[in-house]
Protein backbone atom coordinates (compact mmCIF):
# COMPACT_ATOMS: atom_id res chain seq x y z
CA UNK A 1 0.00 0.00 0.00
CA UNK A 2 2.89 2.38 0.87
CA UNK A 3 4.23 1.84 -2.72
CA UNK A 4 1.35 2.97 -4.34
CA UNK A 5 0.70 5.73 -1.94
CA UNK A 6 4.57 7.09 -2.79
CA UNK A 7 3.56 6.57 -6.47
CA UNK A 8 0.34 8.57 -6.47
CA UNK A 9 2.48 11.42 -4.55
CA UNK A 10 5.14 11.54 -7.30
CA UNK A 11 2.59 12.17 -9.97
CA UNK A 12 0.57 14.52 -8.17
CA UNK A 13 3.91 16.14 -7.66
CA UNK A 14 4.71 16.12 -10.95
CA UNK A 15 1.73 17.31 -12.60
CA UNK A 16 1.39 19.99 -10.64
CA UNK A 17 4.96 21.25 -11.57
CA UNK A 18 4.34 20.77 -14.99
CA UNK A 19 2.30 23.62 -16.17
CA UNK A 20 3.95 26.05 -14.50
CA UNK A 21 7.07 24.97 -16.22
CA UNK A 22 5.18 24.44 -19.31
CA UNK A 23 3.48 28.36 -19.05
CA UNK A 24 7.54 30.21 -18.30
CA UNK A 25 9.02 28.35 -21.57
CA UNK A 26 5.69 28.80 -23.75
CA UNK A 27 6.72 30.85 -26.96
CA UNK A 28 3.76 32.12 -28.90
CA UNK A 29 3.18 33.58 -31.84
CA UNK A 30 -0.66 35.89 -31.52
CA UNK A 31 -1.89 36.73 -35.22
CA UNK A 32 -4.78 39.78 -36.16
CA UNK A 33 -5.78 40.45 -39.36
CA UNK A 34 -8.05 42.63 -41.12
CA UNK A 35 -10.79 42.24 -42.90
CA UNK A 36 -12.12 38.49 -41.72
CA UNK A 37 -11.93 36.77 -45.06
CA UNK A 38 -8.02 37.15 -45.28
CA UNK A 39 -6.00 33.84 -45.16
CA UNK A 40 -2.86 33.59 -42.84
CA UNK A 41 -0.24 31.46 -43.29
CA UNK A 42 2.71 30.82 -41.41
CA UNK A 43 6.19 29.45 -42.76
CA UNK A 44 4.56 28.59 -45.63
CA UNK A 45 0.99 26.41 -43.44
CA UNK A 46 -2.16 27.79 -43.41
CA UNK A 47 -3.00 28.91 -40.16
CA UNK A 48 -6.83 30.39 -40.16
CA UNK A 49 -8.63 33.54 -41.44
CA UNK A 50 -9.04 37.12 -39.83
CA UNK A 51 -12.35 35.83 -38.14
CA UNK A 52 -10.75 35.28 -35.20
CA UNK A 53 -7.06 35.73 -33.71
CA UNK A 54 -4.86 33.07 -34.16
CA UNK A 55 -2.93 31.99 -31.45
CA UNK A 56 -0.20 29.37 -32.29
CA UNK A 57 2.73 27.71 -29.80
CA UNK A 58 6.12 28.40 -32.01
CA UNK A 59 9.87 27.48 -31.50
CA UNK A 60 11.90 30.72 -30.85
CA UNK A 61 13.88 32.13 -34.09
CA UNK A 62 12.24 33.66 -36.82
CA UNK A 63 9.09 32.96 -38.65
CA UNK A 64 7.68 33.68 -41.70
CA UNK A 65 4.02 35.53 -41.78
CA UNK A 66 2.15 35.96 -44.98
CA UNK A 67 -1.47 37.19 -45.55
CA UNK A 68 -3.27 36.96 -48.85
CA UNK A 69 -6.54 38.25 -49.00
CA UNK A 70 -8.07 38.48 -52.82
CA UNK A 71 -5.31 39.04 -55.16
CA UNK A 72 -3.47 41.46 -52.17
CA UNK A 73 -0.46 39.67 -50.20
CA UNK A 74 1.81 41.13 -47.76
CA UNK A 75 4.83 38.82 -46.27
CA UNK A 76 6.88 39.87 -43.40
CA UNK A 77 9.41 38.16 -41.07
CA UNK A 78 9.18 38.08 -37.63
CA UNK A 79 11.39 37.07 -34.57
CA UNK A 80 9.67 35.30 -31.61
CA UNK A 81 11.72 35.61 -28.36
CA UNK A 82 11.56 32.13 -25.81
CA UNK A 83 9.00 32.61 -23.21
CA UNK A 84 7.42 35.58 -24.80
CA UNK A 85 3.80 36.42 -26.65
CA UNK A 86 4.77 38.10 -29.76
CA UNK A 87 1.80 39.51 -30.89
CA UNK A 88 1.48 40.66 -34.95
CA UNK A 89 -1.77 42.77 -36.85
CA UNK A 90 -2.35 43.39 -40.28
CA UNK A 91 -5.50 45.16 -41.99
CA UNK A 92 -5.47 45.84 -45.85
CA UNK A 93 -6.54 48.85 -47.03
CA UNK A 94 -9.62 47.81 -47.87
CA UNK A 95 -10.48 47.48 -44.82
CA UNK A 96 -9.57 51.03 -43.97
CA UNK A 97 -11.31 53.27 -46.81
CA UNK A 98 -14.54 54.31 -45.24
CA UNK A 99 -11.89 56.46 -42.90
CA UNK A 100 -11.07 58.17 -46.12
CA UNK A 101 -13.52 60.58 -47.49
CA UNK A 102 -13.49 62.45 -44.47
CA UNK A 103 -9.88 64.20 -45.85
CA UNK A 104 -11.49 66.36 -48.80
CA UNK A 105 -13.98 67.67 -46.10
CA UNK A 106 -11.21 69.50 -44.62
CA UNK A 107 -11.20 73.38 -45.74
CA UNK A 108 -7.83 74.27 -45.77
CA UNK A 109 -7.35 71.45 -48.60
CA UNK A 110 -9.94 72.44 -51.12
CA UNK A 111 -8.49 76.52 -51.10
CA UNK A 112 -4.90 75.50 -50.76
CA UNK A 113 -4.60 73.05 -53.73
CA UNK A 114 -6.79 75.55 -55.97
CA UNK A 115 -4.61 78.51 -55.04
CA UNK A 116 -1.84 76.63 -56.18
CA UNK A 117 -3.29 75.43 -59.73
CA UNK A 118 -3.06 79.20 -61.39
CA UNK A 119 0.30 79.56 -60.49
CA UNK A 120 1.28 76.34 -62.14
CA UNK A 121 -0.66 77.93 -65.08
CA UNK A 122 1.37 81.30 -65.81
Amino acid sequence: MSHMLTLSLALAVALSTAPNASAEKKTQLKIEVKPTSAVVYVDGKRQGSGAKPIVLTVVPGKHTIRIVHNKDEHQEVIAVKKGETTKWSWAFEDDRKPAQPAQPDEPSAGPTNEGSDPGKEK
